[in-house]
């Protein structure tokens, strides 16, 4: 039978972050990263706080799809609790972005075209890759249900590609609770670091609710 290791405190990878972020899905195991990137501070585990997460009273279902994250690496257990970036987003987003790309470019903004953060872009390039991004949110809303037709197909970023097929330039839409995202990339995208981890954990800390 599966147990839980007393003073495990709960953590998201920057798989799991992902995961969390690319699609709305209202899988058990999504529910869970959502419940650890609500919280500002990583959450001590607890049979209870398992089976609230996942809506499973039985606690072998409930526990076998906190496993399922742990073996696919999207959690991570401590044994002290961790903290979510500290600061405004304002002084904390730029930074984060910085290394989310071999350029260190990068442009986040919201469903309306606002910029609310960029790195490595002059302003006016900035404000206008956020406009862009939004655009990308837009078709991909309103072609969901065409686009969710191409089941194991379905890919989660959007290019600007060159005739060999190589992308200078990504567009990567967030589920950010109720709030959609446009993550812009340009060059290549490291979001296999913390940084992308830390990033998720601000945004849904202060937009996960909404």
């Amino acid at each position: 039978m599966l147990e839980i290791t007393p003073g495990t405190y709960l953590s998201v990878t920057p798989y799991g972050a992902w995961r969390a972020v690319a699609r709305a899905d209202e899988s058990p195991e999504r529910r869970i990263l959502l419940a650890v990137l609500h919280e500002s501070v990583s959450p001590l585990l607890s049979l209870d706080l398992v089976q609230s997460w996942t809506g499973e009273q039985d606690p072998e279902t409930a526990l076998e799809a906190l496993l399922h994250l742990q073996e696919s690496a999207c959690l991570e257990a401590w044994s002290q609790p961790r903290t979510a970036p500290i600061g405004t987003l304002e002084s904390t987003l730029p930074k984060l972005l910085a290394t989310l790309s071999d350029s260190g470019q990068a442009v986040l903004a919201d469903n309306m075209g606002f910029c609310l953060a960029m790195a490595g872009y002059p302003g006016e390039t900035g404000e206008a890759l956020a406009a862009v991004g939004a655009d990308i949110l837009s078709v991909a809303e309103r072609q969901s249900a065409a686009l969710a037709k191409l089941g194991d197909h379905l890919l989660d970023g959007w290019g600007n590609v060159d005739a060999a097929g190589i992308s200078g330039l990504s567009f990567w839409p967030m589920h950010i609770g109720r709030t959609r995202l446009a993550l812009t990339v340009s060059g290549r995208p490291r979001f296999n670091n913390q940084a992308f981890a830390e990033l998720v954990w601000a945004l849904y800390v202060r937009y996960g609710a909404i």
